[in-house]
């Protein structure tokens, strides 16, 4: 019989890449989905009806596969997946050896009724009937030998196609430009190595035999029809396509009530997620039943969408079953009418009606793979959007190494200007930085001071101007050369999740055990380390949560540090720490400072009071640069700002933001207090 439809449908390219979006960025969904908390129930029936796709708009979005999608879409796979295929050529002669083997063998199995039902048993030649059981016997063995030994190699080709895609996205990816994660959503990314590559792998893994199969022996099949009986094959043939009027009028039904499964199912996701992000606040404010409520009510509304998915797609299959069933009976009527009138041989009716059951079954299979391939097709296409990203900071040919600073790092009219932004942030900067100093950039929120620094690095490049270290343009020398003199600390620093050891280690490659902890005592982070149980082999956790942010931070300086940097990049090193923990990473970073070049980009003026050089950043231009006491002196925008952090209550507080306990207020004063007197 027909093999059995899938259960559901998927949607269509567009609505495929549209619910992958959704479930990627789900954060940004329920933020205009979710009912407020505090609306009463009326309110919250309200808010679910925006969630409701507009009647109106339906019957564009209903799409009906057709041949011309079936066939663009298995271009689209081919065409993505043929690069990849090139390494693996002996593995996809084999693999192309078994699925001949196995649609020759299931041509001939049909066949053989003929002769065993008009030869051997019908004349009682026993020696044919052996000769014909013994032949297929010989073939069923062999045939299950190769198909066993080619799904091995089948399974591997699609696992080295899945995996080779997987490290061209992740590589395409460290290769991006600053300026494209700064525009891109970072679900939408992690999607396409989640949604997109799930869609991808369903098609790789099955096409084999799903779709390269079926399709071998459906063409077999008609062949094999035509040659017992060309007038029966064409009743069958033509009558066929009776059998799609159904699913026709059933498949957009079906498509739109999946494709509003998954929107609820990626709502439902992002609740989820958002309450495990907020489990602080909801047991703080006693949240959980309200919270309990929201998610029963989405998750009944999910239920119902999946109830009628389930059902559409089902009365889709039940409608093939039927149909093919009724075309079957004609075919045996017509069959049997033929056979006793003597123009047709009883096995020729019996093999043309296993044929043709066997023509049902791969017609079957390769519709089933029509909606697969289709959201493969669209996957693939969200994919390749990713890999058409252009790639910036490659190195030009024949750049050589930059060798250790030993001069100044200047800016020459530099201009520069985000993407999307409707003015510069750098406007035509001239600065110069001599090496061995310790120099803080300070300046008013968003004037510039971490662009610097991302210059400095060549994460992104001036628009007009230059940057050169040593008189070299930056874009002339190798990025590897570039960025192994200098070493950066963030604001918020990324520990990945393994040891303490490792993340260290990130710094140099192939960095010994002693030249790990020597980095750690430098960033005076050695003592707690060695207080731990697994001592450097402790894990840090995901993003380094096990660890307090000053912990962190000394670890961040410790990767740093053993880079032996000549410049030593700090950007917002101490903002997000309290005073105290602040204070004492100030003096370790001065200590490391010590016989390089430092250079500070903070607003926090309290940190580089000891520096050997401010330089005030507004306006896209350095305004004002001296030391401390000097800018304090000019009674300028340096002045302004001290005056504004050192005596606004709020601003005080806010530089206490993370201290837990209320009862450390007065605590705090004295501490700022002390910082006026410095």
């Amino acid at each position: 019989m027909a093999s059995k439809p899938p259960t559901s449908k998927p949607p269509s390219p567009d609505k495929q890449k549209l619910a992958a979006e959704e479930a990627a960025g789900s954060d940004d969904k329920l933020a205009s989905a979710k009912p407020d908390l505090e609306d009463d129930e009326d309110d919250e029936d309200e808010e679910d009806d925006e969630l409701e796709l507009d009647d109106d708009d339906e019957d564009e979005d209903l799409v009906v596969f057709t041949a011309r999608e079936a066939a663009g879409a298995l271009a689209t796979i081919l065409g993505f997946v043929k690069p990849f295929l090139t390494n693996y050529k002996r593995i996809l002669s084999f693999v192309a050896f078994g699925v001949f083997v196995e649609t020759l063998f299931n041509v001939i199995m049909p066949l053989s009724l003929k002769y065993l039902i008009d030869d051997a048993l019908g004349e009682e030649d026993f020696q044919a009937l052996y000769k014909i059981l013994g032949v297929l016997a010989v073939a069923g063995i062999f045939t299950s030998i190769v198909a066993v030994w080619y799904e091995r190699w089948d399974a591997r080709l699609a696992a080295c196609i899945i995996s080779d895609v997987r490290k061209r996205l992740f590589e395409h990816v460290q290769d991006l430009p600053a300026a494209y994660f700064g525009r891109t959503r970072r679900g939408e990314i992690l999607s396409r190595f989640s949604v997109d590559q799930a869609a991808f792998e369903g098609s790789v893994k099955t096409f084999a035999n799903s779709a390269a199969l079926p399709f071998l022996e459906l063409i077999a099949g008609i062949i094999l029809m035509v040659f017992l009986n060309w007038q029966l094959a064409a009743v069958a043939l033509l009558v066929f396509p009776v059998t799609l009027i159904g699913p026709r009028i059933l498949t957009p039904k079906a498509v739109q009530a999946n494709y509003e499964q998954k929107q609820n199912e990626s709502a439902l996701l992002g609740m989820v997620q958002e309450n495990v992000a907020a489990q602080a606040v909801i047991k703080a404010f006693s949240l959980q039943r309200k919270m309990f409520g929201f998610f029963r009510f989405r998750n009944d509304e999910t239920r119902n969408k999946i109830a009628s998915a389930t059902f559409l797609s089902t009365m889709v299959e039940r409608t093939v079953t039927i149909s093919v069933l009724m075309l079957h009976l004609v075919v045996l009527a017509i069959g049997a009418y033929l056979a006793t009138k003597g123009q047709i041989t009883i096995g020729t009716f019996v093999t043309f009606e296993s044929a043709f059951w066997e023509v049902s079954y791969n017609i079957a299979h390769v519709m089933h793979f029509i909606p697969v391939s289709i959201s493969s097709a669209a996957a693939i296409r969200h994919m390749q959007e990713l890999l058409d990203e252009p790639t910036r900071g490659a190195d030009r040919p024949g750049a050589p190494d930059l060798p250790r600073v030993t001069h100044d790092i200047t800016f020459d009219r530099v201009t520069f200007q985000y993407e999307g932004s409707q003015t510069p942030v750098l406007d035509n900067l001239s600065l110069k930085l001599d090496v061995g100093k310790r120099i803080a950039i300070v300046g008013p929120s968003g004037s510039g001071k971490s662009t610097l620094l991302n210059l400095i690095l060549r994460l992104y490049v001036p628009d007009e101007g230059r940057v050169t270290i040593d008189g070299v343009d930056v874009r002339k020398v190798t990025l590897d050369s570039l960025r192994r003199s200098m070493a950066v600390v963030f604001q918020e620093n990324m520990l990945f999740n393994m040891s303490i050891r490792e993340n260290i280690r990130l710094g140099k490659e192939g960095a010994t055990d002693e030249e790990v902890e020597e980095a750690a005592r430098k960033a005076e982070i050695h003592r707690y380390i060695m207080s731990l149980p697994q001592r450097y082999d402790t894990p840090v956790g995901e993003r380094g949560d096990t660890l307090s942010g000053g912990q962190r931070q000394r670890i961040a300086i410790a990767r740093a540090v053993i880079r032996n940097p000549s410049v030593l990049l700090l950007d917002e090193a101490t903002s997000a720490l309290d005073q105290t923990t602040e204070a004492a990473i100030n003096r370790t970073l001065l200590k490391v400072a010590k016989g390089r070049t430092m250079i500070w980009s903070t607003h926090r003026l309290s940190s580089v009071v000891e520096m050997d050089e401010i330089i005030v950043i507004s306006g896209g231009r350095a305004i004002e640069r001296g030391s401390h006491a000097e800018l304090l002196a000019r009674n300028g925008t340096y002045r302004k700002l001290w005056n504004d952090q050192t005596h606004q209550p709020h601003d005080a507080a806010a530089q206490a933001d993370d201290d837990s306990d209320d009862d450390d207020d007065d605590l705090e004063d004295d501490e700022d207090e002390d910082d006026e007197e410095e």
